[in-house]
């Protein structure tokens, strides 16, 4: 039995708040959220409570003008407030929560999503399960991350499931599906999701390269995999989406549209190693800067920081090639 599992037994007896070694770190990125931060921290705290297992909770504030941190404080004095002095973006925000989080799994949660009462405890628990009642058939031995399935508020439909990944036009494209059960997963979706603690450190969690979002966590899963780490997709584990979006609040919809376009091209050029597939991949740019304007303006932000994006692509090489994890995941992910 883990060390994980082992943690998990007798949850009934270990019920409480804020344990002196809690099981399991909730961390909440903020900016900007004080109208969505009642209900998603609320509905955090009664999903964990449901868990039934020693937990905290940490809500990392990146230096917001509105009230969320004085909120926390008064109505969630529980919580932990870590305040970022200046605006420093998603992804260090979270890895800030995970160096203060003394849980051995993170759940991360966006500010603006609400949790539906067995969340938590479905999100995590394939983390305190024996290994051989997890779903096998993947690459990898070492269960890493946990992705949640997420409906958008306004109308029910899906916003996040089961994702994977395709070669196709040249490119590693998302694709996605939605099993009934739990089932392998290649991406972890950082909104909605659980972490090995330890692994998620050893990563050096998000990293800096896409900020000031998006794609973070597909490069994340992505490296992951590649050094023999599975990930999961647990369609129990519930939540809903609520808000309009920090990041188009923020920048507005054609500048996210740029910034997503980017930080596809940065995923690529980080970790594609494959030779093949890199060439079949180099090849098809001027045919794609021709055709698409939001793709030619976001290659040329990625090649503004080509140096870093080169330091870590040394890095990111593992027991398994891009095409080995495209072609273990591709029975679990629709090719379309």
């Amino acid at each position: 039995m883990s060390a994980l599992a082992a943690a998990g037994e007798g949850r009934a007896d270990r019920l409480i708040m804020h344990g002196a070694d809690p099981a399991i770190s909730i961390i909440v990125p903020n900016w900007e959220g004080e109208q969505y931060l009642p209900k998603c921290l609320s509905s955090l705290q009664i999903s964990a409570n449901e868990a039934g297992i020693a937990w905290e909770l940490i809500v990392v504030d990146d230096a917001s003008r509105d009230g969320s941190a004085a909120l926390v404080t008064e109505r969630f004095p529980g919580a932990r407030l870590i305040r970022n002095k200046r605006n420093e973006g998603f992804a260090r925000a979270v890895n800030r929560g995970a160096k203060a989080a003394r849980g051995a799994v993170l759940v991360l949660a966006n500010n603006d999503l609400v949790a539906e009462q067995k969340f938590v405890r479905e999100v995590t628990r394939p983390f305190f399960s024996p290994a051989g009642d997890l779903p096998h058939g993947v690459l990898g031995d070492r269960l890493f991350g946990v992705s949640a399935r997420t409906v958008r508020w306004y109308d029910g439909k899906p916003n996040q499931l089961c994702m994977g990944a395709v070669w196709r036009g040249g490119r590693i494209t998302p694709a996605y599906a939605s099993p009934s059960q739990t089932s392998p997963c290649l991406f972890v979706q950082a909104g909605a999701a659980a972490y090995d603690a330890q692994l998620f450190r050893d990563l050096g969690g998000l990293s800096r390269l896409y900020e000031p979002g998006y794609w973070e966590d597909y490069d994340l899963s992505w490296r992951a995999a590649k050094r023999g780490w599975f990930s999961l997709y647990a369609p129990e584990a519930l939540a809903i989406h609520h808000g309009g979006g920090s990041m188009t609040k923020r920048f507005g919809e054609a500048r996210v549209r740029q910034m997503k376009a980017r930080n596809h091209l940065v995923f690529e050029m980080a970790n594609m190693t494959s030779p093949r597939l890199f060439l079949e991949w180099l090849a098809r740019i001027p045919i794609s800067a021709m055709r698409d304007e939001i793709y030619r303006r976001g290659m040329w932000d990625a090649l503004r920081g080509l140096m870093p994006i080169a330091r870590a692509r040394m890095k990111n090489r593992g027991l398994f090639t891009d095409e080995m994890l495209l072609e273990s995941y591709r029975e679990f992910t629709p090719s379309f």
